[in-house]
């Protein structure tokens, strides 16, 4: 392992354990979909995206969206994504260490001045574990452009529905098919997760690619 790719794992590490104190349960990680926790999760990484030198926002449903441009104008974009939002009592790597990883490797690109003939779009997927609405995928539906409008209706334990807690943060849920991306402009989607299995820690292997 060279110096560089220990210190940018020791950054990925050292966010996590940051993010992961943005919690809605004391003394257990739990960042369910639209909490005080999950917009505040939401608004570090927006931060940190900006500081890595990405043109940043936070679209309709709440995915944090990062914009590393190509070194010339196009319309061509490789997509790095990962959920940002946890179960109850979760483990902080799982779905973080997607877009951490993304992160902190754009930062590294910035700082050594290197750009790619396409964008690269980073994306903190608001909701992926459905526990909130019992709806998964919210984020990354919103911007393959197969949201389910059915979902909307659906309602959380207080009685809030999905179509209500969207709109609470100032976004018209009607506008959500807005947010799919041109498939024409898509050149890839790259996504890095915890192994959620045994096979590799029984091979005695540190990575595994599925395409």
């Amino acid at each position: 392992m060279s110096a560089t790719s220990g210190m940018l794992g020791a950054r990925i590490l050292e966010l996590a354990d940051r993010l992961a104190a943005h919690s809605d349960l004391p003394g257990a990680l739990s960042c369910t979909y639209l909490t005080p926790a999950h917009r505040a999760s939401a608004k570090e990484l927006a931060q940190w995206m900006q500081a890595a030198g990405m043109a940043v926002s936070i679209d309709g449903v709440g995915n944090v969206v990062g914009r590393y441009t190509a070194a010339q104008a196009t319309n061509r974009t490789v997509i790095i994504g990962s959920h940002y939002d946890t179960v109850v009592d979760a483990g902080k790597y799982d779905g973080r260490l997607g877009i951490l990883t993304g992160l902190v490797v754009i930062d590294h690109l910035n700082r050594t001045g290197r750009r790619f003939p396409f964008a690269v779009e980073l994306i903190g997927f608001a909701e992926e574990e459905g526990l909130r609405f019992s709806a998964s995928y919210i984020g990354s539906t919103a911007v393959a452009g197969s949201f389910d409008r059915r979902l909307l209706a659906r309602r959380d334990r207080d009685g809030v529905s999905l179509a209500e807690a969207i709109s609470a943060t100032g976004f018209d849920p009607a506008d959500i098919p807005k947010l799919a991306r041109a498939r024409q402009d898509l050149a890839g989607y790259l996504e890095v997760h915890i192994e959620q299995g045994p096979v590799l820690l029984q091979e005695g292997l540190p990575l595994g690619v599925v395409t």
